[in-house]
């Protein structure tokens, strides 16, 4: 039995485990960035769901994050997720298997979110560290 992450007609599917990695990632991630009030509530809200969370949970974004200011959120924080998981800051780097495959999930996760947001205001997208990095980089402030 495998968890299903969907937005309208796209999904995919991750193994449990994966699955609770990846949301218990991100729960790490938006802890350490939540900025505002809001942000910290959305973090809460995910934290009193996630306890609900069982083998072959059905995490449909619309209901999952019902609000187009959660769903940029976190779209921003699985981008994240990706990202931090690539630099090796989270996550057990010992052995390297899981890496690519939680790396792919964040991402397909994020850009699932980032299409429902992208619904609704057409050129959104979050700014993550990734293009802040990528940011200084073109701007000529190599790191």
């Amino acid at each position: 039995m495998s968890s299903r992450v969907s937005y309208h007609d796209q999904f995919f599917y991750i193994s449990n485990m994966q699955f609770s990695n990846l949301i218990e990632f991100g729960m790490e991630v938006a802890g350490k960035s939540a900025e505002t009030d809001n942000e910290r509530s959305f973090l809460h809200e995910l934290r009193l769901r996630s306890e609900a969370y069982s083998p072959g949970y059905d995490l449909d974004i619309e209901e999952e994050f019902p609000s187009c200011e959660e769903r940029k959120f976190w779209a921003r924080i699985f981008y994240d997720v990706a990202y931090l998981i690539f630099r090796r800051e989270i996550g057990n780097h010992a052995e390297l298997f899981w890496q690519h495959t939680v790396i792919g999930d964040a991402y397909s996760l994020a850009r699932m979110l980032t299409r429902s947001v992208q619904e609704e205001e057409l050129a959104w997208h979050p700014k993550t560290l990734a293009s802040i990095e990528a940011e200084r980089f073109y701007n000529g402030n190599r790191m």
